[in-house]
């Protein structure tokens, strides 16, 4: 199965709009790609981080991307955003913007997206890289965790699923959500995490965690629990599930 996540944060605007967490959100998601349970991703070949991208650059590497046909996609934004008849995503200091529905990569693909998403040209106050270059020890589980998440994976129909960290008109505070997500994903009591169940779980977590009214959204295809995507997996599972999920 060919995979890629695509993870792109803009941290704003030294000392004007700057987004402290922005750099935690990318560091974070990263680390959770690269475990057992996230489903054991390359970070050379299967992982691309975009801080601050100019435009060109960014479109370029989405170009590329549709162009390699993959099996699966993840891609995640962090930074600053709005929404105008489409979620609005702010990719670099420079104000550049690009829209949610130029990112998709994948007829499989799960996007997500921890940003404001206030209407037109209200004030957008939101929702982190440094590099982790993580060795890979590619010991007979890990190649089997691979395998067995990609079977998954492939099990599932074509879809395209999004995750916002709030609703139409909402701000987002900094970071809260794809810190909820990342915790509930890896909150894994059977073989798999849907995403969708992963994706409740965070909600509830989110609107508790705020002061000010952040509701997180979803969309989702309507299909059997059977064909819809995973998030994570659950590491001890070949154990636990008598070696065959």
């Amino acid at each position: 199965m060919k995979r890629k996540a695509l993870l792109i944060g803009n941290s704003g605007r030294p000392g004007v709009d700057q987004l402290k967490k922005v750099k935690s959100d990318i560091v974070d998601f990263t680390r959770f790609l690269l475990k057992d349970y996230g489903g054991y991703w390359s970070h050379h070949d299967e992982i691309i981080i975009m801080m601050n991208p100019p435009k060109k650059d960014l479109l370029n590497t989405i170009s590329q991307l549709q162009d390699e046909s993959y099996d699966f996609a993840i891609v995640v934004f962090s930074g600053h955003g709005g929404y105008k008849r489409d979620t609005i995503l702010e990719i670099n200091e420079n104000g550049d913007t690009i829209k949610e529905s130029d990112l998709a990569i994948s007829s499989r693909q799960i996007s997500i997206f921890d940003c404001c998403r206030t209407i037109e040209h209200d004030p957008i106050y939101e929702s982190k890289i440094e590099k982790i270059i993580a060795p890979l020890d590619y010991d007979k589980h890990l190649f089997t965790i691979r395998a067995e998440y990609e079977a998954r994976i492939m099990q599932a129909v074509e879809q395209q699923v999004s995750l916002y960290a709030c609703s139409i008109k909402e701000f987002a505070q900094d970071g809260v959500y794809i810190k909820n997500l990342l915790t509930a994903s890896k909150d894994i009591h059977s073989k798999y995490k849907y995403v969708k169940t992963a994706h409740a779980e965070a909600t509830v977590m989110t609107s508790n965690d705020t002061l000010m009214r952040q509701n997180p959204d979803g969309c989702f295809p309507m299909c059997k629990q059977s064909e819809q995507l995973i998030i994570g997996i659950n590491p001890s599972c070949l154990k636990t599930f008598g070696g065959k999920l």
